[in-house]
C-alpha cells in the first residue's frame, strides 16, 4: 500500500490545527518525505485548502503552505469519464465521489480522510482510511 491521496481534510485539519491528533497526520507527511508512501493531491483539493487556508492564514502564509504541499505531494488528474462515472454513481456527495473516481482511475492504493461521509465510500476496490486506522495497517 504505497499510492494514497490525501483528501483536502486531513491538510486543512493538520495545517489549520483543527484536529486532536495533528501527530497523526505528521507521521504521514513524514512517510511521505521519508518515500515509504506516495502521497497524491488532486487540483480541487489545492483549491479547497488555498480557500480556506486564505481566509485564516491569508495569503502569504498559505502560498508556503501550498509550495510545500505541491513539493510533497503529486498532482493526479482527473478525466471526463471521471467525472461522468462519478455522478452516475449513488454517491450523495459529488466531490467525494469524483476524487473518489480519480484515485480508482490513478490506481491509488488508499484514500485517507477525515470525513466520516466519505469513509462511508470505502470499498474493497479502494479502501478509505482515518490517519489513525491507515497509520496502523502500515504498521
Amino acid at each position: 500500500m504505497n499510492r494514497i491521496l490525501f483528501d483536502a481534510n486531513v491538510l486543512l485539519d493538520f495545517f489549520l490545527e483543527r484536529n486532536s491528533q495533528p501527530e497523526k497526520i505528521e507521521k504521514l507527511f513524514d512517510l511521505v518525505d521519508d518515500k515509504k508512501i506516495e502521497g497524491f493531491v488532486t487540483l480541487s483539493i489545492l483549491q479547497i485548502c488555498s480557500y480556506y487556508l486564505t481566509r485564516a492564514k491569508g495569503l502569504v502564509v498559505t502560498k508556503g503552505i501550498l509550495e510545500m504541499v505541491i513539493l510533497k505531494f503529486q498532482l493526479l488528474q482527473g478525466s471526463r469519464k471521471t467525472v461522468l462515472n462519478a455522478l452516475k454513481s449513488d454517491q450523495q456527495d459529488i466531490e467525494d465521489a469524483i476524487h473518489y473516481f480519480i484515485a480508482l482511475e490513478n490506481e491509488m492504493d488508499a484514500i485517507v480522510t477525515l470525513d466520516k461521509e466519505f469513509l462511508r465510500l470505502s470499498s474493497p476496490y479502494l479502501p478509505i482510511y482515518s490517519p489513525i486506522n491507515l497509520l496502523a495497517k502500515l504498521s
